[in-house]
C-alpha cells in the first residue's frame, strides 16, 4: 500500500509547527466556538512576554559589561513587544461577554493573573534599576544630573529614556488590560479567585523605576517651570 504520509517542509521543522498547532483544544473539545479564539490569543500573549523577558535579560548583561547601546536597544526591542501587545489582547473582544463567561469557567479556577510570563515580567522589571544605578555611580550622576548633562552623557541618557519607556508602556499595557477586563466581565464583580477586578486599577499604578518618574518632576522643579512663569511678551 502506498505511503501516503506528507514529508514535512524545513520550514514546518523548524518552526515545529505540527506541536504549536497541536497545542490547542480540538473542535470536539471547545466548550463554545470562540474558546479557540480565546485560548491563542493568550497563548500568542505568552510567546511575546517570552521575547520580553530574554530581551530584559540581555539588557541587563549589556547594561553590566558597560554596553550602553546595546542596552538601549534591548530595551527598545521590550518596548515595541509592550506596544503591539495591547492589539493582541483587543483580538478578546470579538468574543461576547456571554461566551466569554463560558469560556472562564471552562478555566476551572485559571486566571490571567497566573500568566507565568506576566509575572515574571514584573517581578524582572525592576531589577535593571541596580544595573543603570552603578552606571549613573560610575559618573557622579544622578537621574536628575543626566537630565541636566544629556548631551554629555548623551548614551547614558538614551538608556534613561528607554527604561522610562520601558515602565510607561508596561503600565499603559496593564490599564489596557483593565479596560478589556471591564468590557468583559465589569469591575463591580470577584475574579474566579475571589479578587475584585478593581484590584487591577491598583496594580497599574505600580512604577518599576520610581526614581526615573521623580528625576522628572524634579527637574520640572529645578527649572522654575512649574511656578512663578512669566508672562510673554
Amino acid at each position: 500500500m502506498e505511503n501516503t504520509t506528507r514529508k514535512l517542509t524545513d520550514y514546518e521543522k523548524y518552526i515545529r509547527t505540527e506541536e504549536l498547532l497541536g497545542l490547542q483544544k480540538t473542535d470536539n473539545e471547545l466548550c463554545c466556538d470562540d474558546e479557540l479564539t480565546f485560548q491563542m490569543i493568550h497563548q500568542i500573549a505568552e510567546l511575546h512576554f517570552k521575547l520580553i523577558i530574554q530581551y530584559i535579560h540581555l539588557a541587563d548583561k549589556h547594561m553590566r559589561a558597560n554596553e550602553i547601546t546595546k542596552a538601549s536597544a534591548q530595551l527598545q526591542r521590550t518596548n515595541i513587544h509592550l506596544d503591539h501587545l495591547p492589539g493582541v489582547f483587543d483580538m478578546v473582544k470579538v468574543v461576547s461577554p456571554r461566551d466569554y463567561h463560558t469560556i472562564r469557567l471552562a478555566l476551572g479556577r485559571g486566571s490571567g493573573q497566573d500568566s507565568p510570563g506576566f509575572n515574571e515580567i514584573l517581578k524582572l522589571g525592576p531589577t535593571l534599576w541596580e544595573p543603570f544605578e552603578a552606571l549613573l555611580k560610575q559618573r557622579g550622576l544622578t537621574p536628575l544630573e543626566l537630565h541636566k548633562n544629556a548631551a554629555d552623557h548623551f548614551e547614558l541618557f538614551q538608556l534613561m529614556q528607554a527604561l522610562t519607556e520601558f515602565d510607561e508602556r508596561f503600565q499603559t499595557f496593564r490599564k489596557h488590560h483593565i479596560q478589556l477586563v471591564r468590557r468583559m466581565i465589569g469591575l463591580n464583580t470577584k475574579s474566579l479567585k475571589g479578587v475584585p477586578a478593581q484590584a487591577l486599577e491598583r496594580g497599574a499604578r505600580f512604577e518599576f523605576y520610581p526614581q526615573l518618574w521623580q528625576a522628572i518632576c524634579d527637574l520640572t522643579d529645578w527649572t522654575g517651570s512649574s511656578y512663578n512663569p512669566q508672562p510673554l511678551d
